[in-house]
């Protein structure tokens, strides 16, 4: 009788020993599937600080680059008339002089204008302002302008007063058209998930439409 209770309690020891193997072996599978891969297991265990994309810095909002850029445009529309009328006082011939005349006044202003604008725009997010298009749009409105002034109105430019009022129209009417081109075709930022997985690359997000909240 003895030697059957020794025999049962050993079965049952063998029997529970198992057991808790068999447990043991189940929980470390997950595990030693991951070996296969260390990279993957050292991120799942949480052993590896996975890096995290940084955020995109917030660039600068419609209103500051406007009000900056139409300062520009003010300065540089003054600078353009200043500069043609340098060069055309150099020539006694009417098309000679006439010549610089225009092309400062036409391509001087929306230049600086524009080439402030994309400095101010890109200098924290770089990349996210253009340049041909509120270019195109700087021009064409600097011109209607000069062109307005020049023949319609028949601004003096040798009154300061009136040569400073003619500054500020145009100065904000490009700075106006330049920021509202860029912003309606800025690049924005995409967000980004970090892959983990040897061999598979990282995966962009880009959204197919905008709901309003």
């Amino acid at each position: 009788m003895p030697k059957l209770v020794l025999f049962a309690v050993a079965l049952l020891a063998a029997q529970a020993f198992a057991d808790s193997r068999s447990a043991s072996l189940l929980g470390d599978a997950p595990r030693v599937a991951l070996a296969a891969a260390p990279r993957l297991l050292e991120a799942a265990a949480g052993a590896t600080d996975v890096k995290q994309t940084p955020a995109a810095v917030e660039g600068i909002g419609f209103g500051e680059h406007f009000v900056k850029t139409s300062a520009v445009g003010v300065a540089s529309t003054v600078t353009g008339v200043l500069l043609g009328a340098g060069f055309g006082a150099l020539s006694n011939n009417l098309i000679a002089a006439a010549v610089p005349v225009l092309l400062m006044n036409l391509f001087v202003p929306p230049i600086i204008t524009v080439l402030a604008a994309m400095l101010i725009g890109n200098w924290d997010n770089p990349g996210r302002f253009g340049f041909w298009l509120p270019m195109v749009g700087a021009f064409v409105v600097n011109a209607a302008a000069y062109v307005i002034s020049s023949l319609l109105l028949v601004v003096p430019w040798t009154n300061p007063a009136a040569l400073l009022a003619y500054a500020f129209v145009d100065g904000i009417l490009m700075g106006g058209t330049t920021v509202g081109l860029m912003h309606l075709t800025q690049k924005k930022d995409t967000p980004v998930v970090k892959s983990f997985v040897p061999g598979v690359t990282d995966t962009t997000l880009v959204a197919l439409m905008e709901v309003p909240l």
